[in-house]
């Protein structure tokens, strides 16, 4: 099975890098205006949800980062939030654009993650 990506084609080459950077990594997406404008997904690692609960989590994902606004006068911005599942972490990397959003396997070391991802040489 190969790799399921979909999106502009720079949006694209960082979905995938960031797919690449640890094999724990499960989905990436880029997400704007509550829209997933690019995703990549690993080609060996069958999805957890079906297209429509997958639209709606990456819709929630942009929800609660929107909430996540309203304490960044008193508590600063907001870096990331991590939701833990029984069967996968859930991240969302806040952008200065958006979010980059991406799911992981449960035992991943997602501080790890997070720094490799932020370190990249790129503008994500």
């Amino acid at each position: 099975m190969g790799l399921v990506v979909s999106g502009q084609h720079g949006l694209l080459e960082i979905c995938t890098r960031v797919l690449s950077i640890d094999d724990s990594i499960r989905f990436v997406g880029r997400i704007k205006d509550r829209k997933v404008i690019a995703f990549a997904r690993h080609p060996n690692k069958k999805p957890l949800l079906d297209s429509e609960l997958g639209d709606l989590a990456h819709y929630y994902a942009s929800f609660k980062a929107s909430m996540e606004e309203m304490f960044d006068g008193p508590l600063g911005k907001t870096n990331w939030m991590i939701t833990a599942k029984e069967k996968v972490k859930l991240v969302t990397l806040f952008l200065d654009d958006g979010l980059l959003i991406f799911s992981i396997e449960t035992d991943a070391d997602h501080d790890k993650i997070i720094k490799k991802i932020q370190s990249l040489n790129m503008h994500l």
